[in-house]
């Protein structure tokens, strides 16, 4: 379902009388479900989301593209002998490009959103992330203010052995101030470098411990071949550390924004 003009500041169902609104009343009790679900954790699981087939084509997809590659591959591992992430490869693996059009892409982005959407940008993970527990705002913004989504596909189980995701249910709705904190570093905008790491972690370390205090827990979400996690900009999320540094946990992320 979609509306005629773009939302102003927040998602249709962030607004107090989502329940009344006409676009919420003509649901199907599964899609009242995921806006539920989605509006308390600030994400929605969906089970064997794509197929097995499906998956084996983007593998294959994949495969070609690393034997064509290996060599930049094998130069740029990380320290611990771990594969780095892949940007922007739905623009060489067109099996990748393929999922933001699959019928439970655009039905969940229709549902979430309730206008037009576009594939800004994807990530192809070889290997867990192992990233830290993070919130990508400030680093990935859009105007409106947290106008996306991230669409995490399983290309194979993700396990304890081979890295989860790992999330806090309900963190996208504790709140951090970030430009109060930009302006006790900064007092002009053009001082301001493209990457402040220090200010990275500052801001993190802020949401964590405002995570703790509102009795919130980081926990895992070990997913299967084919399951899909939608999350909202503002959840926090990161990757557990991997057991088995030899073992692969193929997925694919979409970054998905209004038109």
């Amino acid at each position: 379902m979609r509306i005629a003009s773009l939302p102003k500041g927040k998602l249709w169902f962030d607004y107090a009388n989502y329940k009344q609104q006409p676009r919420f009343l003509n649901l199907s009790d599964e899609e009242k479900a995921i806006i539920e679900q989605f509006k308390r954790d600030g994400c929605y699981l969906y089970k064997n989301a794509i197929s097995d087939e499906v998956v084996d084509t983007i593998d294959d997809a994949i495969d070609d593209w690393m034997l064509d590659n290996i060599s930049s591959l094998v130069a740029n591992k990380r320290p611990d002998g771990t594969y780095p992430r892949l940007i922007g490869l739905h623009e060489e693996v067109p099996a990748i490009e393929a999922l933001f059009s699959a019928d439970i892409t655009l039905k969940l982005q229709n549902l979430l959103f309730g206008c037009g959407d576009s594939l800004f940008t994807t990530i192809t993970f070889i290997q867990g992330s192992q990233q830290p527990l993070h919130r990508d705002i400030p680093v990935f913004n859009v105007s409106p203010d947290n106008f996306y989504f991230r669409i995490w596909f399983a290309l194979e189980d993700a396990t304890a052995e081979n890295g989860t995701l790992t999330g806090v249910k309900g963190g996208h709705k504790v709140a951090v101030e970030r430009h109060k904190m930009v302006h006790k570093f900064y007092t002009r905008f053009e001082d301001i470098p493209e990457q402040d790491p220090v200010l990275w972690h500052k801001h993190q370390d802020m949401l964590k411990q405002q995570y703790k205090e509102a009795g919130l827990e980081e926990e895992t979400f070990e997913l299967s071949k084919g399951d899909l996690l939608i999350w909202h900009p503002l959840f926090p999320h990161g990757g557990s550390e991997i057991e088995n540094k030899r073992l692969s946990r193929r997925s694919v992320v979409l970054h998905v924004t209004l038109k």
